[in-house]
């Protein structure tokens, strides 16, 4: 019966700890901004994280109130987790994404940033 129950131990915290962000943002109040590989778990709330151009993050998972993520074009972005209220994530507009949550969020898509060789040149 222990080895039934250790087993069962051990089998639950593989499992748990398989499905950590390898990228990890925990406190309260933080501003970071960087270029991530892998999943990025924020933890905490009133955070405020960028995802830089040529990031690539299959899971974006946010545990926590009113945190506001930015994903900058040119950076990759699967699928968003929410557990928590009043957090914000916003993508560009032609990134498809999963989203799941749990309470109230939001998902906004802002429209494609203007580079530098698609403005007007001025006239010589």
């Amino acid at each position: 019966m222990g080895k039934a129950i250790l087993a069962g131990l051990v089998s639950g915290v593989l499992v748990v700890s398989s499905g950590c962000a390898a990228n990890s943002v925990v406190g309260s109040g933080l501003q970071k901004a960087g270029k991530y590989s892998g999943n990025v778990g924020v933890t905490g709330h009133n955070t405020h994280l960028t995802i830089q151009r040529g990031s690539v993050v299959p899971k974006l998972s946010i545990v926590g109130d009113k945190c506001e993520v930015i994903v900058e074009d040119g950076a990759e972005l699967g699928r968003i987790e929410f557990w928590g209220n009043g957090s914000s994530v916003t993508v560009p507009s032609d990134m498809v994404v999963w989203v799941s949550e749990v309470g109230n969020n939001s998902f906004v898509r802002r429209p494609p940033s203007q580079s530098n060789s698609a403005k007007p040149k001025p006239a010589p």
